[in-house]
């Protein structure tokens, strides 16, 4: 697969990724600001958008950075790693030059150190099963300036790749 055919699939992904984000911001967090709470019938549905498009996020980079024999290759590859953002980012080559600094994971959240933020995404399965196990989630009055703060470690990668990219 030639990196032509892969720059357009990532693009496409990004594009995807670029317009997630923003519908996160525009209606969520930009309303929420007003807000003296986090809205509790919101903050679910936001976990699960801004995990799946901070792993698409993610994908994009392998895709750029690792050479694939067709399409069959990539699409089995990016399917394969499923959601697991730890694995995705073990993946990706030379971390650092999407600002990413180190990753980890803790009571069914990812944390994503970048040099000057730091991202929290909810694991995808988790947040999506996590009545199985009973699980409730407490709200904080920090958790909105956490989303937000989090969103915007994500549009600093999703420049970085943008600029590395598609200059």
């Amino acid at each position: 697969m030639d990196n032509e055919s892969k720059k357009q699939i990532a693009f496409r992904m990004i594009a995807r990724v670029s317009t997630g984000l923003a519908f996160i911001e525009d209606k969520y967090i930009v309303p929420q600001r007003k807000a003296i709470s986090p809205d509790s019938a919101w903050i679910r549905n936001v976990y699960i958008l801004f995990s799946f498009y901070f792993e698409l996020l993610l994908k994009s980079a392998i895709v750029l950075t690792q050479s694939f024999s067709d399409i069959v290759e990539l699409s089995a590859k990016l399917k394969k790693l499923g959601h697991n953002i730890k694995a995705i980012c073990n993946e990706i080559n030379n971390l650092d030059d999407f600002g990413i600094k180190d990753v980890s994971f803790e009571n069914g959240e990812y944390k994503i150190a970048t040099f000057d933020k730091i991202i929290y995404v909810k694991d995808f399965n988790d947040i999506r099963y996590d009545f199985i196990e009973g699980k409730v989630k407490t709200l904080t009055a920090k958790e909105d300036s956490i989303i937000e703060d989090s969103l915007m470690g994500a549009y600093e990668i999703l420049k970085n790749i943008k600029y590395k990219y598609f200059k």
